[in-house]
């Protein structure tokens, strides 16, 4: 895990940000480096101190490189990973580096972050569909997984991690409870309107059939599925699930966050530490976790950063639950739930491994992570190379389509930032697949750190 991060550093930071990154990737890299300085403190050996003083000092250097200009521009999905990603500052700083030089930091933190979940709020609105986030109001309304896992996990994050924030007026006192009731409506609506497909894995999101304007809503109902699965969207929900457990025990949010970590595992076509799947699995092939873009090297930069999401939140779901009286707001469990829990966690041990190992194989001389975890044999059948399902856009690789505009206004813009136009053979017909596309990136290097932590969470609890 330290190499890995070494390596995002040395090969793509540029002193207050990752400027091959773009907005709302940075603001990833900076949830999940954040999240690896606590792993290291955590899990880390005798030179634990040095290497959090060396990438901390950076990290604080990307509070003002962020572009926050662009990104409160932006979608609403885009303002959350800001979000969490200085909520996960927080977190870190209270528990390693709680100075009183760097309560001026977490100050400014908390600030940011409030400032953002505040505006991201405006997306939710129960006139369609009975509840949900909007994506954005510049397209006919969509009504996507990813921006209601981030309202999910970053409403959670404001109760339990954000302190006062002073410099608001009025002043925001900690653990407000409007976060706290924002992230239960947010499941609540989440969990049932039919997100999830047979496989138990979350769809992208839903359009409003008919809809043509607020006077002329059509059905008013989320009733058009885009059934594009990505494994981002079965990741955020998973630290959200985490928070409201914390802040609520109530226990049907592990039940939940369980069965889906188990449905990701199967459709990675995981059976056993013997026995895997080589076709298609609905996210990967052979146990190792994909997205469709990968085994076509087509992967958009949005699709290169979203199996390290998968991963950073995966980890933080599935750390040790706090045992004993509940003390704050944070909930605590029995010894027999705790331990329930990190069975579960532990039963999945040998997966992150093998995923590990797969994705450590792609490394480059420079010590840089490709995106394709699975690479196939030079021999080997496409006869299963993989579908995009009936019904799904794949927008996020592809573009958004022109008809999600409204008609008076011109298409939406389709950034071709990633955006690669034409797909590699399969079997690809060279020995370095990730070279392939966009390469070997931030965002896959961010995949790579995100994916190591996991698997340093998982050896070192059983």
């Amino acid at each position: 895990m330290v190499n890995a991060l070494e390596i995002m550093q040395s090969e793509f930071w540029g002193g207050s940000n990752w400027p091959l990154g773009i907005d709302w990737t940075e603001a990833v890299f900076n949830q999940i480096e954040w999240a690896a300085l606590d792993s290291i403190a955590r899990y880390g050996g005798a030179n634990t101190t040095a290497i959090v003083n060396q990438y901390y000092s950076q990290l604080l250097n990307f509070y003002n490189g962020e572009n926050t200009a662009a990104v409160m521009n932006e979608k609403y999905d885009d303002m959350q990973w800001v979000v969490l990603g200085w909520l996960e500052a927080i977190k870190f700083l209270n528990v390693y580096e709680n100075t009183t030089p760097n309560q001026k930091y977490i100050a400014e933190f908390a600030h940011r972050a409030r400032q953002f979940w505040d505006v991201a709020s405006q997306g939710w609105n129960t006139t369609l569909c009975g509840g949900g986030m909007v994506w954005t109001y510049s397209l006919f309304p969509y009504k996507n997984a990813i921006t209601n896992e981030l309202y999910v996990s970053s409403s959670i994050g404001m109760y339990l991690y954000s302190p006062p924030d002073n410099s608001s007026s009025p002043a925001v006192p900690a653990h407000d409870p409007k976060y706290l009731n924002a992230a239960i409506d947010a499941y609540k609506w989440l969990s049932t309107i039919g997100f999830t497909n047979s496989q138990g894995l979350y769809v992208d999101g839903f359009h409003i059939a008919g809809y043509q304007n607020a006077s002329d809503p059509g059905t008013g109902n989320c009733d058009q599925r885009d059934e594009s699965v990505y494994t981002y969207n079965q990741g955020v929900v998973l630290s959200g699930l985490r928070g409201l457990w914390d802040a609520t025990g109530q226990e049907f949010y592990l039940d939940d966050g369980h069965t889906l970590v188990r449905n990701v595992i199967a459709a990675t076509g995981w059976v056993s530490g013997t026995q895997r799947n080589p076709a298609w699995s609905g996210l990967g092939i052979n146990g190792t976790l994909q997205e469709l873009c990968d085994a076509t090297n087509s992967c958009s930069q949005d699709g290169q950063t979203f199996k390290g999401i998968f991963f950073s939140h995966f980890t933080a779901f599935c750390k040790p639950l706090v045992v004993g009286q509940k003390e704050g707001v944070i909930f605590k469990g029995t010894q027999a739930l705790a331990d329930a829990h990190q069975a579960k966690c532990i039963s999945y041990k040998d997966w992150v491994q093998h995923n590990a190992e797969a994705a450590y194989g792609t490394r480059n001389a420079a010590g840089v992570y490709g995106g394709n975890w699975d690479i196939p044999a030079a021999d080997a059948s496409c006869a299963s190379s993989p579908k995009q399902p009936a019904g799904s856009s794949d927008y996020r690789n592809k573009g958004i389509p022109g008809n999600w505009s409204f008609p008076d206004l011109a298409p939406a813009a389709v950034s071709d930032i990633g955006l690669i136009g034409t797909e590699a053979t399969c079997p690809p017909n060279t020995t370095d697949p990730n070279s392939l596309g966009r390469g070997r990136t931030p965002e896959t290097q961010s995949g790579g750190l995100a994916l190591m932590m996991a698997l340093v969470q998982a050896e070192s609890s059983g």
